[in-house]
């Protein structure tokens, strides 16, 4: 007797997968193209300097994300604790997406209108020393850590080719806007940068 369990045909399988991926991409992928106009007319996202894409990878590489989130979601409580909810348009520039599902510290995302660069750094290198009961891990190696800057050029023609508008000379520049910069540097460059572009807060 045939086993009639679809789950034992690596066929249908594959023909279910594809369906799944073909209806993802037609509600979730493929609409975004004909508002994306609408989406950049709408918005005030500005591109992130040289030393704020080193940043970024920093605060990507270093798990940062898995912890904070950056989408404040439209609901009193989130508003009133840590600013203007996110839209769709604050986000035409980031590549890849840091929304995030889990807070195990706060929502970062206008976190560059909160706190000067010297607080920044003494949070980084040890965040007992400005929030006592803190649990996020110290990063005193991202002050002697220091930036080529070798790959940056790079990095902002892939951004560019994503949509990204960096002109030839942002491009050529790179390099030498990142050369000699700590980590730390770079990263609270980032961290200065999440919110600056949204306006007043709501």
């Amino acid at each position: 007797m045939l086993n009639k369990d679809f789950t034992q045909s690596v066929f249908i399988l594959i023909i279910s997968t594809v369906i799944v991926a073909s209806f993802s991409f037609l509600v979730w992928v493929l609409p975004a193209f004909f508002y994306q106009d609408k989406l950049i007319a709408e918005s005030n996202a500005k591109p992130l300097t040289a030393l704020e894409v080193e940043g970024r990878d920093i605060y990507i590489s270093e798990g940062c994300h898995t912890c904070h989130t950056m989408m404040v979601r439209p609901l009193d409580a989130e508003v009133k604790r840590y600013g203007r909810y996110s839209r769709e348009s604050d986000d035409i520039y980031e590549f890849p997406n840091l929304w995030g599902s889990k807070r195990t510290g706060p929502d970062l995302t206008n976190l560059g209108r909160k706190y000067s660069d010297e607080w920044h750094a003494i949070h980084l290198n040890n965040p007992r020393h400005v929030v006592p009961t803190s649990i996020m891990p110290a990063y005193p190696w991202l002050f002697e850590q220091v930036l080529d800057g070798e790959d940056t050029e790079d990095k902002l023609k892939a951004l560019r080719m994503l949509g990204v508008p960096y002109n030839v000379r942002e491009i050529q520049q790179a390099r030498l806007a990142v050369k000699g910069s700590t980590k730390a540097e770079a990263l609270i460059a980032y961290l200065q940068s999440l919110g600056q572009d949204q306006g007043v807060q709501q």
